[in-house]
């Protein structure tokens, strides 16, 4: 670790402003330091956003200190996906849950990152719909966490997996950047598929 811990640390509690969003503790970067794989890597620092515009400073922060960044959902991953390889910061998305909402109309579903998987599914179950991918962590694992390792599970095969249900996205890049990509729509085709 080359960077000032302890100014990084204080930035980030800045950033999201609330400490108790920024995990120190042995016991919590532990608890940070593994998934379902077999990996071990411990974090030097956890934050729970759960707001774009938190992640846009934290990055900020990382790249001005150049700490490294991984993202995490509930760490159910069995490919080693969320684990803190050279340490520095795990954005901890659990807690932004806030948004799921489904139009029946346009047939989708608008959510924020640390949305349990089957609550997508059961949402749109109210509206006569499905949302077809289905690991078998659903009940415990995140959309985001899903859509960073493409999940799929035993509907796969018949229904695809879960980049095949994912229409635009709203990212933030390594420089802080808010960009958008995708749309609405099935077919939208103008410009770069970034979001493939």
């Amino acid at each position: 670790m080359d960077w000032n811990q302890e100014i990084v640390i204080q930035k980030l509690i800045e950033a999201v402003g609330n400490p108790a969003r920024v995990l120190t503790e042995v016991q919590d970067i532990y608890s940070y330091s593994f998934d379902a794989s077999f990996g071990v890597y411990k974090p030097d620092v956890v934050c729970q956003p759960m707001a774009t515009e938190e992640v846009v400073e934290i990055v900020k922060v990382a790249g001005q200190y150049a700490v490294p960044v991984v993202a995490r959902g509930t760490g159910t991953s069995l490919s080693g996906g969320p684990l803190p390889v050279r340490g520095g910061i795990v954005l901890d998305f659990t807690l932004w849950n806030t948004k799921l909402e489904i139009d029946p109309d346009d047939l989708i579903a608008v959510v924020s990152p640390g949305v349990i998987t089957s609550k997508i599914n059961e949402k749109a179950n109210e509206f006569g719909l499905m949302y077809p991918p289905d690991p078998s962590s659903a009940h415990v694992s995140t959309i985001g966490g899903n859509l960073a390792e493409n999940a799929g599970g035993p509907r796969g095969l018949k229904y695809g997996v879960t980049k095949d249900y994912v229409l635009g996205l709203e990212i933030v890049t390594a420089e802080g950047k808010i960009i958008k990509t995708g749309g609405r729509t099935v077919k939208n085709v103008t410009g770069y598929d970034l979001k493939n």
